[in-house]
């Protein structure tokens, strides 16, 4: 597909030195550019219509919590009937079921609101999932036209999202990863746009929000502040200058008060139900407590070099219903991304592109920090803290292929094209591992269980 029509009007590149780390500079948005280009809108729609068509199918299955939705679903429906123990570190849980109160309290807030529309069920406290990873998808393509200012690379993206098998099962369990992974998308998107015209201070405020919001639902949020304190910092010393004097006022400001504020109101029911600043003081510390001194076990245990080659998913559900068949839910990614995304990563490294580009540099910096800081954590880890890197890993990707889209050559086009041609079979035959559909139980034990380590 072609953009060029999009880039002249859309983006123009710097023409700065590669030490000065060019950065495009944006006349129209995302959504202006596609909506004038009406092919590239006809496409965009139907990657949206074919992720939210393979998220939503037989959400309500299975019928009761599965997996951490006995922590994160079964709190939802304690906030929806705003009962005090959904907050409290020490209130006895139901058999099978607990409390989750050790992550901020805005994705259960969803959660409760969808199930106050859709119903106390398990319809109702997972389509939150699936709205907000069918958003994702839309805010990662966002993200790449806003870094890279072509309507190919955005289209990639998205693309590239709606085939990732990791990210579609996370879309469909009512747990908060797919809502952080929403708002932090929407933070970059922010910065980014900050970035290309530092003058402007709305990006700014519009970072600040998106970026409490993901606070608001998982403290994991502190990484990306730091992916853009870094930046912030290496900008500052190439260019030898500050931002501009609005631009250093407001900082602290949007990315300090407005998200601490954001992160307080999300306790608002907190307080309504009777809690005082002192028992928020003594929760806060329980929460660090948790995630500095954790000492469980679990068998689904995994470490982040497992996570980046695809080694180690999680097996969330099981059914033997069907006699001579077995339904499985793993949350397994697409090995076609996961290691196509790593050679994209790698190339763009070797390469030195970082160097020349200040948008390749940062969209490495975040994919690195979004996965990296794990490898010192003190507690368990699983497949799924991977998730956010994922889509910025599309990205990467994303760019790759249209590189060779690009090419003057038949083999780098028909390259790209092989990648996403295999993404999409890997999608599909893993669909039903990914989905908890019933197929013959010598395939899965020949296909789904193939690679020692996909199942624990």
């Amino acid at each position: 597909m072609s953009t060029r029509k999009n880039k002249i009007p859309c983006a123009k590149p710097s023409v700065a030195s590669p030490q000065a780390q060019s950065q495009p500079t944006r006349t129209k948005g995302f959504f202006c550019c596609l909506w004038t280009d009406k092919k590239a809108l006809a496409l965009l729609t139907i990657i949206i219509l074919f992720g939210f068509f393979t998220k939503i199918p037989r959400l309500d299955y299975p019928a009761d919590f599965y997996f951490d939705e006995v922590y994160h679903g079964f709190t939802a429906t304690v906030v929806l009937h705003g009962d005090k123990n959904a907050y409290d570190p020490w209130a006895k849980s139901p058999p099978g079921k607990a409390y989750e109160w050790t992550h901020p309290p805005l994705s259960k807030l969803i959660m409760a609101g969808m199930m106050s529309v859709f119903g106390e069920n398990s319809f109702g406290w997972r389509v939150g999932s699936v709205i907000f990873g069918t958003f994702a998808t839309i805010a990662a393509a966002a993200l790449a036209f806003e870094l890279f200012g072509t309507l190919t690379v955005a289209l990639l993206s998205a693309a590239l999202m709606s085939m990732e098998g990791l990210l579609l099962t996370q879309s469909r369990l009512a747990m908060n990863d797919i809502y952080f992974i929403f708002f932090m998308l929407g933070g970059l998107i922010g910065y980014v746009r900050w970035r290309t015209n530092e003058a402007s201070i709305l990006p700014l405020y519009f970072t600040g929000t998106a970026l409490g919001l993901a606070l608001a639902t998982k403290w994991t949020t502190l990484y990306v502040f730091l992916v853009l304190g870094i930046d912030l910092v290496i900008v500052a010393i190439q260019n030898r200058r500050l931002p501009p004097l609005p631009a250093c006022l407001h900082l602290p400001l949007a990315l300090g008060v407005l998200p601490v504020g954001i992160y307080l109101a999300s306790y608002l029911q907190y307080f309504a139900l009777g809690y005082d600043w002192p028992q928020f003081v003594e929760l806060f510390r329980q929460m660090w407590f948790y995630h500095t001194g954790l000492k469980a076990t679990h068998s689904a245990h995994s470490q982040p070099w497992q996570w980046i080659l695809n080694l180690r998913p999680v097996w969330m559900y099981v059914d033997y219903s069907v006699q001579g068949k077995i339904a499985n839910i793993y949350n397994l990614g697409n090995s076609v991304i996961f290691y196509g995304g790593l050679y994209a990563v790698a190339a763009a490294i070797l390469g030195m592109e970082w160097y020349r580009s200040w948008a390749v540099r940062f969209i490495l910096l975040v994919y690195f920090m979004l996965w990296v800081p794990w490898t010192i954590s003190p507690r368990i880890m699983f497949f799924y803290h991977y998730a956010p890197a994922v889509p910025i890993l599309c990205i990467i990707l994303a760019r790759w292929l249209e590189s060779r889209l690009k090419s003057q050559t038949r083999l780098g086009q028909l390259t790209a094209k092989s990648v996403l041609a295999a993404a999409l079979f890997w999608f599909v035959l893993f669909y039903p591992n990914n989905t908890g559909i019933h197929v013959p139980t010598a395939f899965a034990d020949a296909v789904y269980l193939s690679v020692q380590g996909w199942k624990n």
